[in-house]
């Protein structure tokens, strides 16, 4: 690629590196590794506090209050992968293997399933099967001490970009969702990026050996993790402001299976048991549904109760089983009508499904800022910096306008219909043959609109008991 002093740069009216600020900013990783610093600072701080001082608001505010919903669920369907671009355990994990043993990861190791079954494993499954367990700040500390102990590990032991490839819960997470935003990292092809350059700087320059000039030729932004080292070393490389959820508008050269995969279990883990278990389970038919009496039932048999949830891994194991029935089954069907294989249509249509975890994950973190974020984040810092002043929730489960955010879900279950009609437009079938296959293909959207609608009747409007 040519240098910014080879060429007169004109960079294109949606890439925002054109505004200098911006560039010196977000493109620049010696900007970006002091913010990331100071992020990591205010991690091992929490970390500390809620180890020794295990009766704290600050550790579980920042992690559960600030960091999980703000960088993950708020970020992720507009600004794209940001979580990845700041997060201090890359900058550590980068940092460490610079003055590591750099060996070579063992082939067995190179499964992008690694890090996503930890988040699944040590994460969510507590949660349902010990509910309350993260609430307290000490356990907190204890699991995101783990977590820098591994990344330090991993870092030191193998070569750069190890970690966040494939060990990090949300290294696979993060980019895949970031599909669904609008912020694009890409080279330019004609302006600055000389056609014959078979050794491009930022391909070179990116620790997870990348090739961002091929980004767009792919529809494909893979594992990046917006590190910006690629954007130091070649002034042809651009942040661009796209279409929503443009990547999944548009066919996908390599589509991986892991993408897809991760869409899946995530709906059926966190929205859809999150909807049996939490949603349903405060609502005035709560007794009467399967999987608590299942899983009374299985207490009273065993004998084995609190501070262990039988309802919860019950419905755990409920939504997941319906998931995958609807997803699996429909597509499946849907593959028989267009005589085409499964695999075609799961790493076709799959990626419809992209929204309705991540958008739909909006209803519940809006709400949830007003009546529980705010003021835990707030008061946490207060207190780890010895302020005095204490705020109140900015509103409470009383308040009926905060059912506005409801939106959240049907916008999910939409968007997610729209990119499901346009992808089937690949396979160039049309008529009522379409809206068949659309129906069977769509079979978990349904399921997920009908759900939501279930969810607000019974709880607002149903006078049964």
């Amino acid at each position: 690629m040519r240098k910014f002093s080879d060429i007169h740069l004109e960079r294109d009216k949606n890439d925002i590196f054109r505004f200098g600020f911006i560039h010196e900013t977000v493109g620049n990783p010696r900007f970006l590794n002091f913010f990331r610093s100071v992020l990591l600072l205010l991690v091992l701080y929490a970390i500390l506090w809620g180890l020794f001082s295990p009766k704290n608001a600050f550790t579980t505010g920042l992690f559960w209050g600030l960091f999980w919903p703000f960088f993950m669920v708020i970020t992720l369907p507009f600004l794209g992968n940001v979580f990845c671009m700041i997060c201090p355990f890359g900058f550590l994990s980068r940092t460490v293997a610079k003055i590591g043993l750099k060996k070579k990861l063992p082939k067995p190791l190179k499964n992008p399933y690694i890090g996503f079954s930890l988040l699944i494993l040590f994460y969510w499954l507590p949660l349902y099967l010990f509910p309350g367990i993260f609430r307290s700040s000490f356990v907190t500390a204890l699991f995101f001490l783990t977590f820098f102990l591994f990344a330090v590990l991993v870092s030191y032991m193998y070569s750069n970009g190890v970690f966040c490839r494939y060990f990090c819960p949300i290294g696979r997470v993060a980019p895949a969702f970031a599909r669904v935003g609008f912020m694009w990292l890409s080279a330019y092809n004609k302006t600055l990026c000389d056609p014959k350059c078979d050794k491009p700087d930022c391909a070179f320059a990116c620790p997870y050996k990348l090739s961002p000039h091929k980004f767009d030729k792919n529809n494909s932004m893979e594992s990046c993790t917006l590190c910006m080292e690629c954007a130091r070393s070649c002034e042809g490389v651009r942040y661009s402001v796209r279409k929503w959820s443009h990547s999944l508008l548009q066919k996908i050269k390599k589509p991986n299976s892991w993408e897809v995969w991760i869409y899946i279990i995530l709906l059926a883990v966190i929205t859809i048991t999150m909807r049996f278990h939490h949603g349903l389970g405060h609502s005035p038919i709560r007794n009467e549904l399967p999987w608590v009496q299942i899983g009374k039932w299985l207490e009273q048999t065993t004998g084995i109760g609190k501070p262990f949830d039988w309802i919860g891994l019950v419905a755990l194991i409920m939504a997941v089983s319906i998931t995958f029935l609807l997803i699996l089954g429909g597509f499946y069907i849907a593959s028989k009508l267009l005589k085409k294989t499964f695999k075609e249509v799961f790493l076709n249509l799959g990626y419809a499904l992209a929204p309705l975890m991540i958008i739909g994950s909006l209803s519940h973190v809006t709400h949830f800022f007003f009546t529980h974020y705010y003021h835990e984040i707030i008061n946490g810092f207060s207190q780890a910096f010895f302020f005095d002043f204490k705020v109140e929730p900015l509103a409470s489960n009383k308040d009926k306008w905060l059912r506005i955010f409801y939106i959240f879900p049907f916008i999910a279950a939409f968007w997610s219909g729209f990119i499901m009609w346009k992808r089937l437009g690949f396979f160039y079938v049309q008529g009522l043959k379409k809206a068949v296959v659309y129906t069977f293909s769509s079979l978990i959207i349904l399921f997920y609109l009908g759900l939501t609608v279930f969810q607000l009747y019974v709880r607002y409007f149903s006078s049964h008991h």
